[in-house]
């Protein structure tokens, strides 16, 4: 199992939710009819409260950071960071529209 992460809508939604989870393929996250707006990998560091997305879904490509609108609420005390790749320096990431729901 491996640390992965998808961006999911509903239909008709215009925003997407973050959606962490451990599996094998990307799409084993995605639950009945939603959308994927790509999604990667990512590592969670509790001691430090940091969650780091990078890379890209092999089964639905580039992940489109901007369209996350909703996360867990058990993370709303995480900073939150992304690089393309694990060994590049990781970016912050602005999560203050966010619904922490």
């Amino acid at each position: 199992m491996y640390s992965k992460f998808i961006i999911v809508s509903s239909p008709g939604e215009r925003g997407g939710y973050l959606r962490l989870g451990s599996c094998i393929n990307h799409r084993d996250l995605v639950i009945g009819y939603e959308k994927v707006h790509g999604g990667g990998w990512y590592l969670q560091d509790d001691e430090k409260k940091t969650i780091t997305l990078y890379g890209s879904s092999c089964d639905y490509g580039d992940p489109k950071l901007g369209l996350i609108d909703s996360i867990d609420r058990e993370f709303r005390d995480y900073s939150f960071w992304f690089t393309p790749y694990i060994g590049c320096p990781p970016n912050p990431l602005d999560m203050s529209l966010v619904r922490w729901i």
